[in-house]
């Protein structure tokens, strides 16, 4: 008979990092799209009256209206949920497969002088 931990892990479904990553995006950009937030730092932008501009998997989107934009949206999100659509995994997988690295918060400020002393800093102190 098999272990606890084995029975456990025979059925936990495994994550794929890029698709989650995907996804996030895309339902960062339907959220934007329903809202209507296409203003300043929003993913998407808003041209004209109709088209709304986006970025997905690294390639530039135009979609004409807001129903066939997250008509599309949640195509692309229910394609990426099919583990038998290999072919559109890879292209997620090429587009978000490498993990990002976090970025270390920028420290604001002043930097704190350092003090050169002696022949260091370029000036002569000897005494004639």
């Amino acid at each position: 008979m098999a272990n606890g931990l084995e029975l456990l892990e025979r059925y936990i479904e495994q994550k794929n990092e890029a698709v989650e990553a995907f996804i996030t995006d895309a339902n960062r950009i339907k959220k934007a799209i329903e809202k209507g937030t296409v203003k300043g730092r929003s993913p998407v932008k808003l041209e004209g009256d109709t088209f709304y501009k986006f970025t997905l998997v690294g390639r530039p989107m135009k979609i004409d209206g807001k129903d066939n934009a997250l008509q599309h949206i949640g195509e692309l999100i229910s394609a990426a949920y099919d583990e038998n659509d290999t072919e559109f995994r890879a292209v997620i997988e090429e587009a978000y497969g490498s993990p990002v690295e976090e970025e270390q918060p920028k420290k604001r400020g002043r930097k704190p002088k350092t003090v050169q002393t002696g022949q260091d800093n370029g000036i002569d102190r000897s005494i004639d």
